[in-house]
């Protein structure tokens, strides 16, 4: 039987625990619950006052075998008055985009049948069908519908990863269709994001790279481990990542980032005998179990791919060539970092004074300054940024809000910080990012990011034709990313062609972000 200190220290995790004979619970009213604001796209884990039914089911922990007592640390009159009758469903307090998506799939499943049905009874009248979805409406009929800013900020952002497409607004509520990438998103369980970076990771070249980012994504716990570990191994570590895939003198190209991390320690421990790995991550500061969850996914994700077409097969088994052919450029897996996450990209401010200060990051929806999350290895780079340097553009994956501490000589305020930070170059964010305006000599992306565009001439005369060719660039890679989605099946002799073209076009994206200049 626990003592009473050990009952108040059970987490909020651990409250649906049942122990034998435990004949009193002591309930703090109060649990963790993941929220999202949409107009910010923060995530926060906040703590609030639970609900009635999750109360009768944590007292139901004591008395299992007899009588029991229940200790809520509320007063009735408070729990009566101000707590819900039960938790508010999660389709109201998370991203809805993979809802969104699962909606647009029903729809077109449902189109499709209906076509089919039209064949058969063609001298029956048929009433026309429906041009598109309409999300707000069909989830008006849900017991507890979601708020309309959270729907209507996941069609912006599915929008944004071109996975669906506005069909008709005549009404004033838009119709949504799924673009061809959207329907093949819609079919993999995982984060639009994710599912596109997987996508652009079989174009490029670079799946590999790409199934491994993509399942460090999809894990709960990151596969570092900072906490409790000798600083030999933080050192093995971070030696590992300096000199692994991506860092210095990489002949794929330098690229830093937390990402490129990730590939950098799963490439070694992958190559580790079974019955060393163990002891590789507590030498290397790693979390052996992320590691392991990393390698089940990426076999999952792997299958996905295969069934939809989007790795060919040849007698039978994947054939993996094609599809990694670029599996050592850091530079071009890092464009599949950018394609996938857009718009999620920071601006490296700064600092004005020439004995620096420290730089922060600034993103296109958030009026303050962000800094790199606690983990990040991007952390120090930036808190060390001199008022020059070459560091200037950087993705992450999600943004997250601390709630600052007011203590009796410390007060903090509130801050914002982004996780899984990797410093990119121009380039990728201009062939990969979002839609792009030629003004004079500059391309500005979706009328935030300027870049100017230099001449080969002294002059400067030829500057406006070199971004025309870089606009012409990028019109030719989304036709690839395209054609390579909606050829999914096709034979193998019009596919070998398709692929040779290809290699052509990304030879070109290859030279432009190898030397910058």
């Amino acid at each position: 039987m626990l003592t009473l200190p050990h009952l108040l220290s059970l987490s909020p995790h651990q409250t649906s625990v049942t122990i034998p004979d435990v004949s009193h619970v002591i309930d703090s009213c109060r649990v963790k619950e993941s929220r999202y604001n949409p107009e910010t796209r923060i995530k926060e884990l906040v703590t609030v006052w639970t609900s009635h039914a999750s109360m009768k089911q944590r007292a139901g922990r004591a008395g299992r075998t007899s009588s029991g007592t229940c200790w809520r640390l509320c007063s009735e009159e408070f729990a009566n008055d101000k707590l819900l009758e039960s938790t508010v469903p999660e389709m109201a307090r998370t991203p809805l985009d993979e809802l969104v998506l699962q909606i647009g799939l029903l729809f077109e499943q449902r189109r499709d049948e209906y076509n089919r049905n039209s064949v058969n009874e063609s001298r029956a009248i048929q009433r026309p069908f429906a041009p598109g979805f309409k999300p707000i409406k069909f989830l008006s009929n849900t017991p507890t519908p979601p708020f309309e800013r959270s729907l209507i900020q996941a069609c912006t952002h599915l929008m944004e990863v071109e996975a669906i497409r506005v069909v008709d607004g005549a009404d004033g509520e838009q119709t949504y269709r799924l673009t061809p990438l959207g329907y093949h998103l819609s079919r993999l369980p995982m984060d639009a994001k994710v599912g596109k970076m997987l996508i652009i990771g079989c174009v490029l070249g670079c799946l590999d790279n790409a199934l491994t980012i993509a399942a460090a994504l999809s894990c709960t716990k990151s596969c570092f481990n900072n906490r409790n570990v000798d600083t030999s191994s933080i050192e093995a570590r971070d030696d590992l990542i300096e000199h692994g895939f991506g860092g210095s003198g990489w002949p794929g190209g330098t690229v830093k980032g937390d990402l490129i991390a990730v590939v950098a320690a799963y490439r070694v421990w992958s190559k580790e005998k079974h019955h060393q790995r163990e002891k590789f991550c507590r030498s290397h500061a790693l979390n052996s179990m992320t590691l392991r969850d990393m390698d089940t996914l990426r076999k999952q994700f792997l299958g996905l791919m295969i069934d939809a077409g989007l790795v060919s097969q040849n007698n039978g088994s994947s054939d993996m060539d094609d599809c990694n052919i670029a599996n050592e450029d850091a530079l071009l897996t890092s464009c599949c970092i950018v394609g996938g996450l857009y718009p999620n990209i920071a601006t490296l401010i700064r600092p004005t004074s020439p004995k620096g200060g420290g730089g922060r990051l600034l993103t296109n929806d958030s009026k303050d300054t962000c800094r790199p999350s606690s983990n990040s290895f991007q952390r120090t780079r930036v808190q060390r940024a001199s008022k020059s340097g070459k560091d200037a553009y950087a993705v992450f994956h999600s943004k997250h809000r601390s709630f600052g501490t007011s203590t009796p000589g410390n007060k903090r305020p509130p801050e914002t910080f982004l996780s899984e930070v990797n410093f990119v170059s121009k380039f990728a964010i201009i062939l990969f990012g979002g839609e792009l305006e030629l003004v004079k000599n500059a391309i500005i992306v979706d009328k935030w990011l300027k870049f100017k565009v230099s001449s080969d001439d002294e002059s400067g005369s030829g500057a406006k034709g070199n971004a025309v060719l870089i606009l012409t660039l990028r019109e030719l890679l989304d036709r690839v990313i395209l054609e390579h989605v909606v050829e999914t099946f096709s034979s193998p002799e019009d596919k070998t062609k398709m692929i040779d073209c290809h290699s052509r076009i990304i030879k070109v994206v290859r030279m432009i972000l190898s030397d910058e200049g």
